[in-house]
């Protein structure tokens, strides 16, 4: 098994789009001039700078801009899951995936301490996913606790979610962009995406995205992806990022990705495949534990995917993996042996929804802990040539 190398390439790309790597690679300061991706602001230029950020990696991020900005940062709120102290700014530790009171007290100091801000003032907003839970206005005349049930309602409705975001924006004063017209000064915006195809409408509701503030996308899951390639590339025949959007459920996507490696398999004596994505999977049991990426490594294994040379390494990129503590699971042709000495029937735990169970039992399960970060899955499939 090739367990050190699969985790060896998850890491490489999990650490391209953590808080500090993104921070670093988009924001520098020397003496007074302030560089934020493509930009340089002269401090002496403007009156104040402030930071706010929301989001699961919003801390995270915020830490890092402390470290790097240091004193020149005026004020701000960072909103977050996190608990921790920021120097200088205020952070505020909110709940998701549901909207609370929290969420609402949250929403109250981002409106209070960007109403602050003047014409000659600057701003630097950090975005990432979870924003939309974690901030919350509903419009005048709708209580919080009616906004709750209506979100609810919406959730368990079936319809598509370009839809319910549409009926989530209007029934808010923070979504689709409206947070951003309680700013007056000029700032940017640092993306942080968990959405496939990276679109802003959709990434934490959009609060910022009016059209008067540019966005960047300061982290995703190709930027992820194209760092393990670059690490990979020395050492295999072949290496390809399949694909960047897989988002498909754990049956058909683990079909796809049979094909791919029946295809490279033929070709190549040693290969890295690269997937990012989202599937996702039908919960038939409530009993069961585990996540659409041990599902999908799950049915990967029963429908024979690999052989003696294969291995692969399904994982979320935030450390979660449905109700499990482990964030995905691996799979080799050694596992089939274990399988077979445990008497145990895959199957079974499938149709379970309890593939965390069965990788426990195995000892194939990855755990990583929270990361701090979320740009989707990484499918990492591996083959060794001869030695």
């Amino acid at each position: 098994m090739y367990k050190e190398e699969l985790e060896k390439i998850y890491y490489k790309a999990l650490k391209k789009v953590q808080a500090d790597s993104i921070i670093k690679d988009n924001v520098s300061l020397k003496k007074d001039l302030l560089k934020i991706v493509d930009e340089s602001i002269d401090l002496n230029k403007i009156d104040n700078l402030y930071i706010f950020g929301v989001g699961k990696a919003a801390y995270a991020m915020a830490k890092e801009c402390e470290k790097i900005i240091g004193e020149k940062i005026k004020d701000g709120v960072v909103i977050s899951t996190t608990k921790g102290k920021l120097k200088y700014l205020k952070h505020f530790t909110s709940t998701h995936p549901e909207v609370t009171k929290k969420s609402e007290k949250a929403a109250k100091l981002l409106f209070e301490k960007s109403s602050k801000l003047k014409k000659n003032d600057y701003f630097i907003f950090l975005l990432s996913g979870g924003a939309s839970a974690m901030i919350e206005k509903p419009i005048d005349g709708l209580s919080l606790g009616d906004f709750i049930k209506a979100s609810s309602a919406l959730l368990t409705s079936g319809i598509d979610i370009k839809a319910l975001n549409t009926i989530r924006k209007s029934i808010s004063q923070i979504k689709g962009g409206k947070l951003a017209n309680n700013f007056k000064a000029k700032g940017k915006v640092l993306v942080l995406s968990d959405v496939i195809g990276d679109d802003l409408n959709i990434i934490g509701s959009a609060p910022m995205n009016n059209g008067k503030f540019k966005h960047h996308l300061v982290g995703n899951n190709k930027i992820a992806l194209n760092e393990a390639k670059k690490y990979c590339k020395k050492s295999f025949e072949k290496v390809d990022i399949v694909t960047t959007t897989l988002a498909k459920d754990s049956e058909e996507a683990c079909l796809y990705i049979s094909k791919q490696i029946e295809v490279y398999d033929k070709k190549y004596k040693s290969f890295v495949l690269l997937f990012g994505g989202e599937t996702t999977t039908t919960v038939k049991s409530k009993s069961g534990y585990g996540g659409r990426n041990q599902e999908l490594a799950l049915r990967l294994l029963i429908n024979e995917s690999i052989n003696e040379n294969i291995s692969i390494l399904s994982a979320g990129s935030d450390g979660i993996d449905g109700r499990s503590d482990a964030t995905g699971a691996f799979i080799d042709f050694e596992l089939y042996k274990k399988v077979k000495k445990l008497n145990l029937n895959p199957k079974e735990f499938l149709d379970n929804s309890d593939s965390n169970t069965f990788f426990k039992k195995v000892g194939y399960d990855f755990v990583t802990g929270i990361t701090g970060t979320n740009v989707m899955d990484f499918i990492i499939v591996l083959k060794k040539g001869e030695e």
